[in-house]
This record gives structure tokens, sequence and C-alpha cells, in this order.
């Protein structure tokens, strides 16, 4: 079999919100947030074939092996993205256009100084509140009793959503693979379902659409641009988000490369900006090998580039 993975792996990075009804056969689309190593995810693209079902999935390794599975299987409504949920969701998906949100025991973060990646904070179920269209639901597994109650709690304060009463090891159409081992050691299992009852009040307007790259006049040379922006670090557009340069690499060819790490929200990046020679000065562009996301970070660092090639 060719493993075209690009076939199931969207990447898109522009042009953003990604038009997922486009991919459905009827318009649905299900989530399934860290989807490990896929099997529940192929579950729900065989059980809904008139869904679009995606998968969000932040280690590389699963989304890949995600990936593959949906290729061996040959289903088509089916599509994963590799990366942080808490922007994906957020950046990727126009508002209240998902009907169901799954996740399956994810890591319940007990550590105080981890608390802000729980689905117990009351950002992720503004999230939700913001993906989910009216008449929808998020439903979350667990195998930690107190996370599954904290979930509800945290919810039921939003008045957009009403949450069920939490059930205690319930029969569910698909077990995985973690979950019969789980059982199997004769440990229990806790199921939620939370409903979205209202709409948004006030839908957020779209990001702005900016160039990944840009020209700058000046008489510096790609060295002394990179040299320059090592180790410079600041916030990113707006106040949201941070940056900061690490190496910078000079080409034999004389293109420099700078590494730039950035963190919006919580979801981090790596990749490199390309400074390359031009007759009027230098062009400054975001590398797309690793197809990063234009957060206010990244744009931030592209700008901080342009204005150092362009000072005197």
């Amino acid at each position: 079999m060719s493993w075209n993975l690009n076939k199931v792996i969207v990447s898109q990075n522009d042009g953003l919100p990604v038009d997922w009804r486009e991919m459905s056969p009827s318009g649905r689309i299900f989530v399934e947030i860290g989807f490990g190593n896929g099997e529940f995810l192929e579950y729900l693209a065989r059980s809904n074939p008139e869904v679009l079902i995606v998968g969000i999935e932040v280690s590389q390794w699963c989304a890949a092996k995600g990936a593959r599975r949906i290729l061996a299987a040959g289903y088509e409504n089916a599509r994963v993205m590799h990366g942080d949920a808490r922007f994906l969701l957020r950046h990727c998906f126009a508002p209240e256009s998902v009907e169901r949100v799954y996740m399956n025991f994810p890591c319940p973060w007990p550590k105080t100084r981890h608390a802000s990646r729980r689905v117990t904070v009351p950002s992720f179920s503004d999230l939700m509140n913001y993906l989910i269209s009216p008449g929808g639901s998020f439903e979350l597994a667990t195998d930690v009793d107190w996370y599954a109650q904290e979930t509800a709690e945290v919810f039921s304060v939003n008045p957009a959503f009403r949450a069920d009463p939490v059930e205690i090891n319930p029969i569910r159409p698909y077990v995985t693979k973690y979950e019969r081992k789980w059982k199997a050691m004769g440990k229990d299992t806790w199921h939620l379902t939370i409903h979205k009852d209202t709409e948004l009040t006030e839908k957020p307007e779209g990001e702005d659409d900016w160039p990944m790259e840009c020209e700058a006049s000046t008489k510096k040379s790609v060295k002394e641009v990179i040299d320059s922006l090592k180790d410079c670090e600041g916030e990113g557009v707006g106040g949201r988000g941070h940056w900061v340069f690490r190496d910078a690499f000079l080409s034999d060819g004389g293109v420099g490369l700078l590494l730039v790490i950035t963190a919006d929200e919580g979801f981090e990046q790596h990749f490199y900006l390309k400074v390359i020679p031009n007759p009027r000065g230098v062009t400054i562009k975001v590398d797309s090998v690793g197809h990063p996301y234009r957060t206010p970070a990244m744009r931030a660092a592209l700008l901080k580039a342009l204005a150092a090639a362009e000072q005197q």
C-alpha cells in the first residue's frame, strides 16, 4: 500500500478556518481530541459514513499512525490534524461548526503546575462553546473519578451547557484498547456527556490573513541580520503569545536560517525563518516545511525580523 498520508493529514495554515463542511458527505462534523492509536477514530468513521470525522493529536507519531490506520481501512470520511487542540480548534474550525466532540481517557494532569492543560478549566468550556453547534455535545471518558466530576461542575457554570449525571462503568458502543486493559484489571471508568443548548451570543471575527514572507530594503548583509536577531524575544501581536529566536545558521549559498520558538496560549511551535539576499536587500520568509500555523507570536517574530533588517 502507498502511504500517501497527505490524503488524511490536513496541514493547511492559511485561509483559515478550514472548510471542513466541503469535505463532509453531509456537512456534519465530529471531532476526537487526542485519538492515540486511532482505533476510536476508525470506529467513528466506520459507524458514521455520512459524517466527516476529524482527529486532533499533539503527538506526531500518533498522528501518522492514525492516518495510516484510516488509509488502510479505506475510509474517505476521516481527516487528521497534528498539533495542540487548544489552538487548532479555535483557529481551524468555524464557530459552532462541530456537532460532537469526544475525548477518551485524556491525561488528568494531576500536578498543580499542569492544571491549565485540564478540561476542567473554564477556558476549555469556552472553547467548546465556540466550537460546538447548538444541540451538539461533548463526551468525556476517563479512569479518574474526580476528573469527570470537576469537568461536569466547570461546564455547568457556563449557561450554554447542561451536564448529564456522571456514569460509572457504562456500556459503551465501542471499547478502546486502553479501556479493555483497564477493565481487565478490575478498575472503574467514568463517562460524562455535556449538551450545548444555546447559540453563541457574539461570534468572534476571523483572523486577518497576512503574508508568510516580506521584503526589506537594506544595506545589511544576511549575516548581520541573523546575528542581530539571535536570542531576541518578545510578545506576540496584541500581547498574545511569546516568541524567541534561538540558533542562527548561514549556508554556503548565503541564505540565513533562524530557529524560532513560539508559544500561543500553550500551543508551542518550532520553525525556521529564512533570510534570503535579493538585489534590494533581503527577503524574510517562514519556512513552510514544518507547516507552522499563523499565530500572533509567529506574526510578531516575522515583523521583528523585518524591523531588524530595515534598521540602519
